[in-house]
C-alpha cells in the first residue's frame, strides 16, 4: 500500500509516493478537512500494510473524533491506535512541565512496544499543543526540531495538523515556522467563485517526491474523501 493510494484521486496528484520517515504538515483554516484527510490516509494505508500507526488527538476525545470521522464515511483501521490527551494526563502528574518531551517519549515508546512495526504517526493539532506550552518561539522551534528529527530517526512518517488563520484562499498561501522544519506541506483550503465555495488541496512541497503543485478539489463522499481536478 502507498499513501498516494489511500484517497480516491490522490494517485493523480502524486506521481511517486510520500517517502517513508518524512514529516508532513497538513495545513489550512477551519473546516477544510485536515483531520479527515490525515485520518483517511493513515487508516487506509495501514489496512494494506503489516504495520501499525498512532493518531494523537489533543483537541477532541477519542469518541468525538471517531464520530466525526464516521460522519465522513471513514472507518478506523484496527492497526491505527487513537490516543487522546486524557491518556497522557492519566499517565503523567505534571504534564505541562515539558509536554514536547513527554509527547515524543510516548510516541517512541508506542513504536518500540509495537516491535518497531509502528511506521506512522499523526498529531492533531499543533495549535492545541502550543496552547499547553509555556515557551518562547525560539525554544519552541528548537524543541519541535528535536522531536521531529528523533521521529525521522525512528523511521516514523509523521503528519502534523496545523490550523491557520485567515482565508486560506489559493492566492494567499503563506509559510509558517513549521513549514521550514518539515519535508512536505499539503495545503487544504477554501476557494470562492461567486457564491460557490469549494474545498481544495494542493501539495506545496514534498521532498524526494514527484507531484502536481496545482490545486485539486476535495469533497466528502459516502465512502470518505475524494480528490479530482477542477476549474479554478
Amino acid at each position: 500500500m502507498k499513501f498516494k493510494d489511500t484517497i480516491d484521486g490522490l494517485e493523480d496528484v502524486f506521481e511517486t509516493d510520500i517517502p517513508q520517515s518524512s514529516v508532513i504538515l497538513i495545513t489550512g483554516v477551519a473546516g477544510t478537512l485536515k483531520s479527515g484527510f490525515t485520518f483517511q490516509m493513515l487508516s487506509n494505508y495501514l489496512e494494506g500494510a503489516a504495520e501499525y500507526g498512532l493518531y494523537v488527538t489533543l483537541e477532541q476525545s477519542k469518541e468525538n473524533h471517531l464520530k466525526n470521522m464516521e460522519s465522513m464515511g471513514l472507518s478506523l483501521s484496527k492497526k491505527l491506535h487513537i490516543s487522546d490527551f486524557s491518556d497522557y494526563r492519566l499517565t503523567y502528574d505534571d504534564i505541562s512541565h515539558d509536554l514536547l518531551t513527554t509527547l515524543e517519549q510516548n510516541i517512541i515508546d508506542f513504536s518500540q512496544e509495537a516491535g518497531n512495526k509502528c511506521t506512522c504517526v499523526a498529531i492533531d493539532s499543533l495549535g492545541a499543543l502550543y496552547s499547553l506550552l509555556d515557551v518562547d518561539r525560539k525554544n519552541l522551534r528548537k524543541g519541535l526540531y528535536r522531536m521531529l528529527e528523533n521521529f525521522r530517526r525512528e523511521g516514523l512518517t509523521t503528519f502534523l495538523i496545523l490550523e491557520e488563520d485567515g482565508s486560506s484562499d489559493i492566492n494567499e498561501s503563506t509559510t509558517s515556522m513549521e513549514g521550514y522544519l518539515v519535508d512536505g506541506i499539503i495545503e487544504l483550503g477554501l476557494h470562492f467563485k461567486g457564491n460557490v465555495a469549494n474545498r481544495y488541496m494542493r501539495v506545496r512541497k514534498m521532498r524526494a517526491s514527484s507531484h502536481s503543485m496545482e490545486p485539486w478539489i476535495i469533497t466528502v463522499s459516502d465512502v470518505g474523501l475524494k480528490v479530482y481536478k477542477g476549474n479554478f
